[in-house]
This record gives structure tokens, C-alpha cells and sequence, in this order.
């Protein structure tokens, strides 16, 4: 590929080479030359409206913004003349005294570029009279508080909205001075389509859009005490790479890592940026016992450590051990799963099961009636979103389940054409105008199949035709699919899909919990067979996706936690231990059991008022740990940002401890034998990233 052709200018005397079609600031920022800017982002587009970046090339009368004017050969710029000061001061002085602009009552004094850029030209009191009036303040989020009183109208959040959430919920309203940010037809935010992903929050420049969770943590200054730790968001699969800012040893805000270069280009979704902010109950940071009258009382680590010990040993080298159920949260590392397996399933010869395992156990049983004729086949990555030219939900409401799902499809469809089409009960996206077909969630296998066979009648390829046969063996002889749940309006749109995905290049079918979750095994496996006849992806990955219901629910599945446990209905266990990711509710109903034992870090969940025993343990950001990604093909190490509270116990701490007191041999040593045995458990190479 040819090479950038250079050019040669020279900004405040100092001659710079840069590259052409640069602008003016990005060559001065390259060069390490300040210029001041409020609308320009390195993450949006260029925009030029707040004027504050002004120059002035080549002595010419009119002065211009250098976010916008691109470097040519020859060109003299001067950044910092007392014309362009001068512009800049009473461009500043009109940005205050349009609207209310008081720092010393505003949250994000200490923490606003407009602040600062005040401080940096010597702006101490305003030359203009005060002109404005008072603006709403919407603050029907639970996550963000919008303030029209400070707002400069710079369109970052405009920009953000449209550019990296790929939403376009904001835009500008009325003219002049009565000017506002909108969201849809001038909705508030609970009755929009705002899905509270929060990018529009990172990148405002001033408090006209601030946090509702942990403000008061910022005020007078606070936020240049900041500590900033880069990690991964755990919570979904998709691993997004997060800034954690850290106040006084308490988590203030998350923001993601904004760069138009990564697939989502840096965005969050309301989970990532706000769930680990949540007030999510009462903190558990000692263990406790549950009395004889039913109330809990804390007790030391010995006496619960103890409890437990004595409940497992009990069982141990007896008909009845196989009454010992472990469950491990899809939330909780790795480390953990692995331990609880070590102790429960190698050393009591219990069992252990994914709180996930209705679904994982579809996933499984429905690769494996693929794997009969199809081997080597495996779900694509989350990251081909971005090429889909058709994307097709099954029993999938990812805005529920997976918010950045959601924002990655609907980004696809505005900026590429990407057709939204969906099979289940509800809309995938309600906010998107897409092809929904509407078939009742028992009536889910049915309309699945019936999309199947229109698809394979329209696509008449020679891979295609060599298996076709196959299909209708599994599915019986050809005959008109049991659509009578259909009215004609719905089979007319479940034909207009199935002749949208035919002629598609490619497309992408996205399942969800709808589908694994109710044990739709052959729905599964008809899915598989619908992605199989557009071809696969490269090294056999299917075009599927499936939704999994936490983040880290792969682990599991890597480490064979996916069958089912003993029905609800059964005889009732000796001994359960369950060990949590938070207050999280487990996708199984929790067996009957003699005495259950709970390790979580919040006293909240409906399992607090059935166990006998808590321990604590940290949360995510506490303790860290090695997560794998939705596909199950990559791995995170995490590193814990903030302390745990004082004498909470880092999870597999506690596990390591259990087994010991159980006198297992053979337990991991330290931390890095612990991680080195738990990737081989895993079946995969070191963590890719950390």
C-alpha cells in the first residue's frame, strides 16, 4: 500500500512533518503542541463548533478551527497570538454566561474540561452579563441525571450516541438560544429509547449529564485524587476493556476504553459502566450461621469453615456421597470452578453443576447431534457483528440479557444496511425496526423448523444439496410444517426472512435464553443446521452465536459442569454448596438439601434465607480471576482493583483452605500454580490479555 504522503508546515515557528489530510490539531498534538478544545473528541468525528481550537494560518484575517482545517505544505500556524487568545477568552465568556455555569454548585467541580479551560486562558469574571434562563433537568434515569442548566451544546453527546453507541437517541432541539439536547421527540429518559449505555455521560465535557451513582464521591475537586486501573468488564463475554476510577479505595465510576479502531470502539453497556456501582444489599464480610430459631448470627472462619467440613466429611466414603452437590456460579472465575471440582468431584466424589446447566446442557447435547454428521464445527465470535449483513435473533432479547449485543446490531444496521430479523415472542430489539416474527415461546421448535425448510428450499448451492437429505431425515419426510399458531401476516413475514437469509452473504444467527433456556435441544441443533447452509466462517466456526447467561458461563462448559443436577422433586441432598458471583439468581432450581452452605459477597438472593453456613467472598473487582470470553475460545486475567472489605477472604483462598481441612493432597500450591492448572482445566494456552 502506498504511504501517506508528508507534508511539511509550521506551527508557532517550529517546522513539524505530518502526514496529509491530517488537521491542524492532530498534527500539533502529534507534535506535542496544546491547543484547546471542548467539542473535539479523538474518539468522534471532527465537528468545529464550539470554535475554541481556532487558529490563525498564514497572518490571514479570519481565524480557524484547526479540528477541522487540514495541514497543507507550507502552512504557518500560530496557536497562541493574542488575536487567537482573544478569540478563545470571549468565545469562553459567552459559554459561561449562556448558561448557568456556577462551579462551586456543581458535582463536577475539579473534574470539567469547561472549568479548566477557564483556569488555562485566566478567565476570573465574566465581561458579558449573565443572559440565561432556566432549563428542565431531567432526571428520570436511575443512572444519569440530565441538566440542560449546564450544557454547552458542544454535540459530544450527540456525536457519541450516533458514532459509538450507534443509537442516534440524541439530537438538538428548537434554535438559538432555546437550544437543547432531545432524546427521541423530546421524551424524558424513562419514557425513550435510551438504553443507559452511559457513553453520552464519558464523554460530556461539563455536569450537564453526571452520574446518579457515587456523585457526592467526586464533588470539590475530588476527581484529580483519581486513580485509574485498566481492566476487562466480565459480565457478558465480550470482555470489554474498562478504565476503573478509584476514590479513597472505593470504585467511583467505570468508563470504557474509547478507541474507533476495536470492534464496539470502546463502548459499555448499562451493565458494565453502572451494575459493580449498584447498591446490591448489605455487604456479607463475616461468616454466619443460621441459629437454631432461624435468625443469623456472625460467627469466626474456624467455627463455619469448621460447620462445612463436618457436613462434607460426613458423606465422604459412603454410598450417600454422591449426595453432595456443588453449583458454581457463571460469574465467579475460573479459579473458583476448577477448586470446587478439585474438592467436591476428584476428592468427595460429589458432583458439581453450573447454576447455568439448563442451559449449558442444551448447548452440549445439540453440538453433539451436529458433531454426528458435521464435526469440528464451532459458535463464531461475538466480533463478526461487525461484518453480518443480516442478523437474525432466536428466542434472543439481547437489550434484556446482552445490552452491548443489542448496540453492536443496531450500530450494524444504521451504519451498514444490516437487516434485523428475529424469531420468539417478543421483539429482540423493541427500539428497532427490524422483521419480528411473533411465535409463542411454545411454539418457539415449530416456527424454527418451519423457517428451516423454507430457507432450504430457497438456497440450492451443491454443499447445500449433498445434505439436504440429511435434514429431512432428522426432521421427518417433507411436509408442511404444524404452522397453524401463524396467521397469514406472520407466515408472510416468516417467508420474508427466510428469503432475506437465503439471499444474504453473510449472516449471523444470534440465540438466546429463549431457546437454551427451556431445554429447546432440537431447536438448537435446527439453528445450527439454518447457520450451516449460508457455509461457515473460517476454521469451521459456524455463523452462530450463542448468548450464554453470564459472563464466565464458558468455564463451566470447558470444565464439564453442564448436566443437570437431581430434580427439586428428588430425595433430598446431604450436603450443598453453593458458591456465588453476588446476589446473582441461579438459572436451576436449588435441590432440596439437608444443609446448604452459600459463599457470596452480599447478604441478598433468594438462597441467603435457606443456608445454614455463609462465607464471604470478594466481588469481581475485589479479588479478580480468569474469565473467558462469550465463544469460549479466549481468556482474560483479572486483577483485583480495590480491597476487599477487612478480613473477607479471597475466594479460592477459602476453597484451598476447605480442602485442606478435608486433608486433600494435591492441591494447587500459590496463585501461579493455582492459574497454570486451572488454563489446562480450561484446555486453553495462557490468558491472551489482562
Amino acid at each position: 500500500m502506498e504511504a501517506a504522503r508528508r507534508v511539511t508546515l509550521k506551527i508557532d515557528g517550529r517546522e513539524i512533518v505530518a502526514r496529509e489530510g491530517m488537521t491542524i490539531l492532530e498534527a500539533a498534538r502529534e507534535n506535542g503542541i496544546h491547543i484547546p478544545t471542548l467539542c473535539h473528541h479523538p474518539a468522534l468525528s471532527n465537528w468545529g463548533g464550539c470554535r475554541i481550537c481556532v487558529v490563525e494560518v498564514d497572518g490571514a484575517p479570519r481565524l480557524v478551527a484547526s479540528c477541522v482545517m487540514p495541514v497543507r505544505e507550507g502552512m504557518d500556524v500560530a496557536t497562541n497570538s493574542e488575536r487567537v487568545l482573544e478569540s478563545r477568552r470571549t468565545i469562553l465568556e459567552f459559554l459561561f454566561a449562556e448558561r448557568n455555569h456556577y462551579c462551586m454548585f456543581c458535582s463536577q467541580s475539579g473534574d470539567c474540561e469547561l472549568q479548566d479551560l477557564a483556569y488555562e486562558l485566566g478567565m476570573d469574571h465574566l465581561t458579558v452579563p449573565p443572559s440565561f434562563r432556566e432549563f428542565p433537568v431531567d432526571a428520570t434515569s436511575s443512572y444519569m441525571v440530565l441538566d440542560h442548566n449546564r450544557c454547552i451544546l458542544c454535540a459530544r453527546c450527540v456525536r457519541a450516541c450516533r458514532e459509538i453507541a450507534g443509537k442516534q437517541v440524541l439530537n438538538f432541539q428548537n434554535r438559538g438560544a432555546k437550544t437543547l439536547v432531545s432524546k427521541d421527540l423530546n421524551e424524558l429518559t424513562d419514557e425513550s429509547t435510551c438504553d443507559s449505555c452511559g457513553t453520552c455521560l464519558q464523554l460530556c465535557p461539563t455536569g450537564a449529564i453526571y452520574h446518579r451513582l457515587r456523585t457526592h464521591q467526586a464533588v470539590r475537586g475530588k476527581a484529580r485524587k483519581v486513580e485509574v486501573a485498566r481492566t476487562h468488564c466480565p459480565l457478558c463475554g465480550i470482555l470489554c476493556e474498562t478504565e476503573v476510577r478509584v476514590a479513597d479505595g472505593s470504585v467511583v465510576a467505570i468508563d470504557g476504553v474509547l478507541s474507533s479502531s476495536s470492534v464496539h470502539r470502546g463502548q459499555l453497556c448499562r451493565k458494565g459502566r453502572f451494575e459493580a456501582l449498584e447498591d446490591r444489599g448489605p455487604r456479607l464480610i463475616q461468616p454466619m450461621i443460621r441459629q437454631p430459631d432461624g435468625s443469623l448470627r456472625s460467627t469466626s472462619w474456624e467455627d463455619a469453615l469448621e460447620r462445612l467440613c463436618g457436613a462434607l466429611m460426613a458423606s465422604r466414603g459412603t454410598k450417600r456421597q454422591k449426595n453432595v452437590l456443588g453449583l458454581i456460579s457463571g460469574g465467579c472465575p475460573a479459579e473458583e470452578a476448577f477448586l470446587l471440582g478439585e474438592i467436591l468431584e476428584r476428592g468427595l466424589k460429589g458432583n458439581v453443576v453450573s447454576t447455568d446447566a439448563p442451559h449449558l446442557f442444551t448447548i452440549k447435547k445439540a453440538w453433539e447431534e451436529v458433531g454426528k454428521s458435521f464435526l469440528g464445527l464451532k459458535e463464531c465470535s461475538w466480533e463478526k457483528l461487525d461484518q453480518a449483513d443480516l442478523i437474525l435473533f432466536a428466542g434472543a432479547e439481547p437489550e434484556r440479557t446482552h445490552p452491548m449485543i443489542a448496540a453492536l446490531s443496531k450500530r450494524a444496521a444504521m451504519e451498514k444496511g444490516a437487516t434485523l430479523a428475529g424469531i420468539g415472542p417478543n421483539p429482540a430489539i423493541s427500539s428497532w425496526s427490524g422483521i419480528w416474527v411473533k411465535v409463542p415461546a411454545e411454539e418457539l421448535p415449530n416456527g424454527v423448523r418451519a423457517l428451516l425448510r423454507e430457507v432450504a428450499t430457497r438456497v440450492t448451492s451443491e454443499p447445500v444439496a449433498r445434505w439436504r437429505d440429511l435434514m429431512a431425515q432428522i426432521e421427518g419426510p417433507e411436509q408442511e410444517e404444524k404452522v397453524a399458531f401463524m396467521d397469514s401476516a406472520t407466515a408472510g413475514l416468516l417467508r420474508e426472512v427466510a428469503q432475506r437469509f437465503a439471499l444474504s452473504k453473510s449472516p449471523l444467527v444470534i440465540v438466546g435464553d429463549g431457546v437454551t433456556g427451556s431445554g429447546q435441544i432440537s431447536t438448537l441443533r435446527n439453528l445450527m443446521f439454518l447457520a450451516l447452509l449460508k457455509g461457515l466462517l473460517l476454521e469451521g466456526a459456524l455463523r452462530l452465536l450463542i448468548l450464554k447467561p453470564r459472563g464466565n458461563t464458558m468455564s463451566s462448559m470447558r470444565m464439564g459442569w453442564w448436566r443437570l443436577p437431581p430434580s427439586a422433586s428428588e430425595e433430598p441432598l446431604d450436603v450443598c454448596f453453593v458458591v456465588e458471583d453476588g446476589c446473582d439468581s441461579p438459572s436451576i432450581e436449588v435441590p432440596k438439601t439437608r444443609f446448604l452452605a452459600l459463599m457470596t459477597s452480599h447478604l441478598a438472593g433468594p438462597l441467603v434465607e435457606r443456608a445454614q453456613v455463609l462465607i464471604p467472598k470478594p466481588t469481581w473487582l475485589e479479588q479478580g480471576g480468569i474469565f473467558l470470553s462469550m465463544d469460549g475460545t479466549e481468556a482474560v486475567q483479572l486483577f483485583p482493583i480495590v480491597d476487599p472489605p477487612e478480613g473477607v477472604r479471597r475466594g479460592w483462598e477459602t476453597l484451598l483452605a476447605i480442602g485442606g481441612r478435608l486433608g486433600m493432597r494435591g492441591l494447587p500450591k500459590d496463585t501461579a500454580d493455582l492459574r497454570g492448572r486451572t488454563m489446562e482445566a480450561l484446555g486453553l494456552p495462557s490468558p491472551s490479555r489482562q
